[in-house]
C-alpha cells in the first residue's frame, strides 16, 4: 500500500520533471532563433532593403553612402558589419554604425573626418584630425582653415612626417576647446626656436603667437590673460614658450 505522502511525492516528482523539460525546449529553441530566423528572414522579399536613411554626413553626399552600404538584393537582415565595413572604405567615413528599423528599413549614421587645416602636398588640400589627407577641394566646399607652413609627404594619404601629425593633432584639440581662436588663425608652422609659430589675422590682438609643443592649450590661455590685462593693443608678438610667463612684443619694437 502506498502511503498519501509518498503519491504526494510521486507526484511533485513528476511535475517537476514536467517543468525541467519544458525549460530545456525553451532554451533550445531560443539558442537556435539567431541561428536559423534571420537566413530564413533574408531570403524573403518583404525583408529587402527598399529605404536607407544616411545620418551624420556634411560633407559626403548621402547617396555615395547608400552605393556603398548595400546590394540591390540586401536584406535588412544581413549582417550588419559587412553593411558597416563597406562604408568605412570610403576616405571621409572615420565611423560608421548600421541600424535595422522595421521591416524593409536601414539607418547608417556617419561619423567624417573632420578637415582641421590646408597642408601643401604641394596643392593645399585639407587634412583631418588624425593626419589623413581628405579628397576635398577647398575652393569647391568653401573651407575656412588656417595653412599649415612647408611642404608635406603622404603615404597611403596620411601625412608621414612624425612632427608634423603632432601639430595637426594639436589643431584638432584647440578647434575642439578654443574654437575662438582658431578662427582668428592664418598659418602655422614649427617655430625657429622650438614650439609652434601662429599667424593671426589682422584685428585678433596679436600678430603671431608662440605656443609651447607641450600642453599648448595652457599656454594660450596664459595669453588670453595677458592680451586681457593691457591697454595697448598694437600686438606684435605674444610668446608663451616660458614656464608660467607671456612675453609681449609692442609693434614698434619689432
Amino acid at each position: 500500500m502506498i502511503s498519501p505522502g509518498a503519491s504526494r511525492s510521486r507526484r511533485i516528482t513528476r511535475r517537476g520533471r514536467r517543468r525541467l523539460l519544458f525549460a530545456l525546449m525553451a532554451a533550445s529553441i531560443g539558442l537556435s532563433v539567431p541561428i536559423w530566423v534571420p537566413p530564413l528572414l533574408a531570403a524573403l522579399s518583404a525583408f529587402q532593403v527598399a529605404e536607407l536613411h544616411v545620418t551624420g554626413t556634411e560633407h559626403i553626399p548621402p547617396d555615395e553612402i547608400r552605393a556603398l552600404a548595400v546590394t540591390p538584393d540586401a536584406s535588412v537582415w544581413d549582417d550588419p558589419a559587412t553593411w558597416e565595413e563597406r562604408v568605412r572604405a570610403h576616405p571621409m567615413v572615420r565611423e560608421a554604425t548600421a541600424r535595422r528599423q522595421g521591416f524593409n528599413t536601414l539607418e547608417i549614421a556617419i561619423v567624417e573626418r573632420r578637415p582641421i587645416a590646408l597642408v601643401a602636398t604641394p596643392e593645399l588640400r585639407p587634412v583631418s584630425a588624425d593626419g589623413y589627407v581628405l579628397p576635398l577641394d577647398p575652393s569647391s566646399e568653401s573651407l575656412d582653415l588656417p595653412i599649415v607652413r612647408g611642404p608635406v609627404e603622404t603615404e597611403g594619404g596620411f601625412v608621414t612626417d612624425p612632427g608634423m601629425r603632432e601639430l595637426i593633432l594639436a589643431l584638432a584639440r584647440m578647434d575642439r576647446t578654443r574654437s575662438d581662436f582658431m578662427s582668428l588663425v592664418s598659418e602655422v608652422g614649427a617655430a625657429a626656436e622650438g614650439g609652434y609659430r601662429f599667424l593671426l589675422l589682422p584685428g585678433a590682438g596679436a600678430d603671431v603667437v608662440l605656443l609651447p609643443g607641450e600642453e599648448p592649450l595652457r599656454a594660450l590661455d596664459r595669453v588670453s590673460i595677458a592680451l586681457g590685462q593691457i591697454e595697448d593693443r598694437r600686438v606684435a608678438r605674444a610668446d608663451a614658450r616660458f614656464r608660467g610667463q607671456v612675453v609681449l612684443t609692442r609693434v614698434e619694437e619689432r
